[in-house]
């Protein structure tokens, strides 16, 4: 674990994320900060889970002043399979994990909370250790005998203790004060925010995006990595294999944790909180509040868009991190459809190329395999305010989504907008409600993976300037009257004073120092 040089004792918030915000730009990033930024009168502390230590070559944000501190949390260590003498002098923990655990097979998370308090009264400097110690092996065997007797045991146990390394991990951390924790996704950062609140005895809140569970199936989906034995019985059961499924149960269980854990739970659109409820949230703390932007930001832009010459090439944008999630792939193969009826189209990917660098790589290879090296430039960052207004048309490939900020972007800049049938973008487009549909239509849907479909709802565009237009006007007109980002900010910072300002306030000493003061009250009274 790393803690920053501006590390603090106590913020007003502290925001647990995974993967994310410091360290990467762009989508949930650019929405945490945003909420830092506007919400200045606050503090806020940042504790990030990052897979290995110097895995982010540094932060990809300017911090804003009321950044108090950030501290990464690793998830993954080299393997100290020893068990040995650390685990025997914590066999207590290590009983409170084995039972734990025990109890998460059978589908229950209620011990979750004296399990965080017996790993953060115990200093363990290898935490991985825990899991081979001897209380725990009845757990494994067991667990392998139930679910898993057709597999090979070895396989079994690998599964298994790299599931459950990064909890420990987790549960070990040191965990900073702060008034109210909030995490924006639920799996590891969830289960982290929600260990947090346990041991300061403070609320959680959780704001989900994407719906975690649901990326991690399609991931599991299609990894590699999981070496599965496929049984034609299985087949004819129209159930994965089995280490596929005990993957998605591990996900589904840190979800339920952290669902359970949650004082409050916020989503962007109904579609969410159907899911949400599925993978075990309780309905009556589930509440939507959609995305926002800064309509201010785009007010130029959306002059130079409405006043700027026709672009003497048809000009598409696509604007986001060139990953596996955003289907780049599909954009490209798209693109050679439009370039058979528009020979000099001009296709602009605009976003960030190293979360992935093998899959960036992929897609320029294909681009050049399908003759497109003068269709498509791979551009990388980019101030997207900026560029916006050059485009005639906006694309989203992604596989996965929940309701993408580039829309809403593009839609203040007066951007028709082709997107995959994800998330949110069908109501983004479409509308919600009565009022928001009889605005008309922002941009076309296409099916997921579809390069065919893509390409067609492009040229469609391209061939009609009219549509093009009245679309972009449609899409403008329901950002700025349903995803104004004042309506957003007005919305975090109620929550956040409504959880600060119950806090009772108290010295800043330590738990044993209070305790110690009490007792001594309490006698000085009997006496």
């Amino acid at each position: 674990m790393r803690v920053s040089e501006h590390d603090a004792d106590r913020a007003d918030v502290c925001l647990v994320l995974e993967g994310t915000y410091p360290f990467v730009a762009g989508g949930v990033s650019s929405w945490v900060h945003q909420i830092i930024s506007a919400l200045d009168e606050l503090t806020f502390f940042v504790l990030h889970i990052s897979p290995v230590a110097d895995y982010y070559d540094g932060y990809a944000y300017e911090l804003p002043d009321n950044v108090i501190g950030v501290r990464e949390v690793f998830l993954h260590e080299p393997a100290r399979l020893r068990g040995g003498f650390e685990a025997y002098r914590k066999r207590k923990v290590t009983a409170a994990f084995a039972k734990f655990l025990s109890d998460v097979r059978d589908g229950a998370t209620h011990g979750f909370e004296d399990l965080v308090y017996a790993f953060q009264r115990s200093a363990i400097k290898h935490p991985a250790n825990l899991l081979v110690h001897r209380l725990n092996w009845p757990g494994i065997v067991a667990g392998f005998r139930e679910q898993a007797g057709d597999e090979s045991f070895l396989n079994y146990f690998w599964n298994w203790y790299y599931a459950h390394q990064p909890l420990a991990r987790l549960l070990t951390s040191r965990l900073p004060r702060a008034s109210v924790y909030h995490t924006i996704s639920t799996g590891y950062a969830g289960v982290l925010a929600a260990a947090a609140a346990v041991h300061h005895d403070r609320p959680m809140i959780l704001t989900e995006h994407g719906i975690y569970t649901k990326e991690r199936r399609i991931e599991i989906h299609a990894a590699e990595w999981i070496q599965d034995r496929v049984e034609d019985d299985l087949v004819a059961l129209n159930q994965a294999p089995f280490f596929r499924r005990f993957w998605n149960h591990h996900f589904e269980m840190m979800s339920r944790i952290c669902y359970d854990q949650a004082s409050e739970i916020f989503t962007l659109y109904n579609g969410n909180v159907r899911e949400q409820i599925k993978d075990g949230a309780d309905p009556a703390k589930i509440r939507v509040i959609p995305n926002g932007i800064s309509l201010d930001r785009f007010d130029a832009p959306a002059r130079r868009h409405a006043e700027r010459p026709p672009n003497r090439r048809f000009t598409v944008g696509f604007v986001g991190r060139v990953c596996p999630i955003k289907d780049v792939r599909t954009l490209v193969a798209a693109t050679r459809v439009v370039k058979d009826r528009v020979p000099d189209v001009l296709v602009r990917v605009l976003g960030p190329m190293e979360e992935d660098p093998q899959y960036a790589e992929e897609c320029q290879k294909l681009a050049l395999a399908l003759d497109l090296e003068q269709n498509i430039r791979f551009e990388g960052r980019v101030a997207v305010h900026e560029v916006m207004p050059e485009l005639d048309v906006l694309v989203l490939t992604s596989i996965s989504e929940a309701q993408p900020l580039v829309i809403l972007e593009g839609g203040a800049v007066g951007l028709p907008v082709v997107a995959t049938d994800v998330g949110s973008c069908h109501e983004l487009l479409g509308g919600r409600t009565p009022e928001d549909r009889a605005l008309g239509i922002g941009g076309l849907i296409t099916p997921i993976a579809s390069p065919g479909a893509t390409g067609r709802a492009i040229l469609e565009l391209w061939a009609d300037e009219s549509l093009r237009h009245a679309m972009g006007r449609s899409l403008q007109e329901r950002v700025r009257r349903f995803y104004d980002q004042v309506d957003l900010l007005a919305s975090y910072r109620s929550i956040y004073r409504s959880h600060i300002e119950d806090e009772v306030l108290f010295e800043d000493t330590d738990d044993d120092a209070v305790d110690d003061a009490s007792e001594a009250i309490v006698h000085e009274v009997l006496a």
